[in-house]
């Protein structure tokens, strides 16, 4: 990963498996996860949770003892880590959210992964990800003008 990588599943009809698309690797440098979701009421919930990766590269939330997530229901699961500096500041920052849905399984939910973003300071200094935002960014504040302009 030489930049912010941000992944999607493919096109046609083959569901890609959580190890298509996440690096159990770098996912394992997580202790772990904020899982969202939407509630039954319409409105956004988040609680964090343990995790386990299994033999097989999937990846396990421990059921949360918050209100219910429903089986099939797409949540963002926010794996991150920040190590503050005791003079101030932050380093060693890397974060990896994953988007898909849920599925039961015993005392877990299995995460079927859809689509992936990550960043982590050591492949990608912080200066650098800022930079490599700004075109997008400029292109974002673009598309407002018309709206601004009205």
């Amino acid at each position: 990963m030489e930049e912010r990588r941000h992944l999607q599943t493919r096109g046609d009809n083959q569901p890609l498996t959580s190890l298509d698309l996440v690096d159990p690797d770098r996912l394992s440098r997580f202790r772990y996860g904020v899982v969202t979701w939407i509630d039954k009421d319409g409105f956004p919930f988040s609680v964090a949770t343990d995790f386990l990766l299994s033999e097989s590269g999937e990846i396990l939330l421990k059921k949360p003892s918050a209100p219910a997530i429903m089986p099939g229901g797409r949540v963002g699961v926010l794996f991150n880590h920040i190590t503050g500096i005791p003079t101030g500041g932050y380093t060693d920052r890397r974060y990896m959210l994953v988007w898909g849905r849920v599925s039961e399984d015993k005392e877990f939910l299995k995460l079927h992964a859809e689509e992936l973003s990550e960043w982590d300071e050591k492949i990608l200094p912080f200066d650098k990800l800022c930079a490599a935002a700004v075109p997008q960014a400029k292109k974002y504040l673009e598309s407002l003008q018309p709206s601004i302009d009205a």
